[in-house]
């Protein structure tokens, strides 16, 4: 498999409190990162209430567990691949839950997962249902851990063991995949029939069922996220929108603040202010 994770690097809307972890060699591959509260909040009660976060569409896949440090009752969810913002809650430092969560490339999902991914667009939807093996092999087992190294420890021997069982992926699928991360999104319908040889109509099917959205829209999701990249790691003083314009294929500038408010719900000068404050 590519190692597309060297070509194609997907943000949060405020990457500097993320709060991630990359994975091992072996995992970058296939998992962004993995992310949960800093250990020094689990405990706090004095730990301050965190306001709503804002969720962009980062083109990844999570699934989020969360367990009671108490009774150990744990349960989790699977959140599909997202083509618009929205406002998370977070958690009270005094609740009593922890929460630890893998962050998947959405190229590689499918690897993990037991079934299909066409019905993913946008659901938040029980862990159980995608992946039944998590709870037994993996879920169980958080609430026992002490420290995030314990977490990511249990975690990472569950995905390559989960790794070697499958092998269930497409080639021609992948190759299109590539040439979408590699242009940055920027790509026409006929260069990526002739990359993965494959007909438009198949690659809609495969995108479908293995990534969950359209060939067409996976690109949209990529180059947002690499517009994204660039204006967010570009600093002010040196930032020209219209090479931005003209980098990205945007016919002139409306155009791409109409594009970009439409996955971020912020023009890019909002979505900046916000990421930096």
């Amino acid at each position: 498999m590519y190692n597309l994770s060297e070509l194609y690097y997907p943000i949060t809307a405020n990457p500097k409190g993320a709060g991630e972890i990359l994975p091992c060699k072996a995992l970058r591959p296939y998992i962004r990162c993995f992310w949960g509260e800093p250990e020094k909040q689990l405990n706090d009660p004095s730990a301050p209430s965190l306001g709503g976060e804002i969720i962009i569409p980062d083109s990844c896949m999570d699934i989020i567990w969360e367990w009671d440090e108490q009774t150990g009752e744990s349960g989790g969810i699977f959140c599909g691949i997202n083509d618009t913002p929205f406002e998370a809650g977070q958690a009270h430092g005094d609740t009593g839950k922890l929460r630890f969560a893998i962050r998947f490339h959405f190229w590689a999902v499918h690897l993990f997962a037991d079934d299909h991914l066409r019905e993913v667009l946008n659901i938040h939807t029980g862990v159980d249902q995608y992946f039944g093996s998590f709870r037994s092999e993996l879920g169980d087992k958080l609430p026992g851990t002490r420290t995030v190294a314990e977490r990511i420890a249990l975690v990472e021997a569950y995905l390559l063991r989960q790794l070697e069982k499958t092998r269930h992926s497409n080639d021609g699928m992948l190759n299109a995949v590539y040439a979408i991360v590699r242009s940055k999104g920027v790509i026409s319908a006929a260069a990526l029939e002739g990359n993965s040889g494959f007909s438009s109509r198949q690659l809609e099917r495969l995108f479908r069922e293995y990534i969950g959205i359209s060939p067409k829209k996976t690109a949209d999701l990529v180059r947002f996220q690499n517009v994204w990249l660039d204006l967010y790691r570009t600093p002010s003083q040196n930032r020209n929108i219209q090479d931005v314009v003209y980098s990205y294929g945007y016919s002139h500038q409306s155009h791409l603040n109409n594009n970009f408010k439409k996955f971020a719900g912020k023009t890019p000068l909002e979505a900046l202010a916000y990421a930096r404050n």
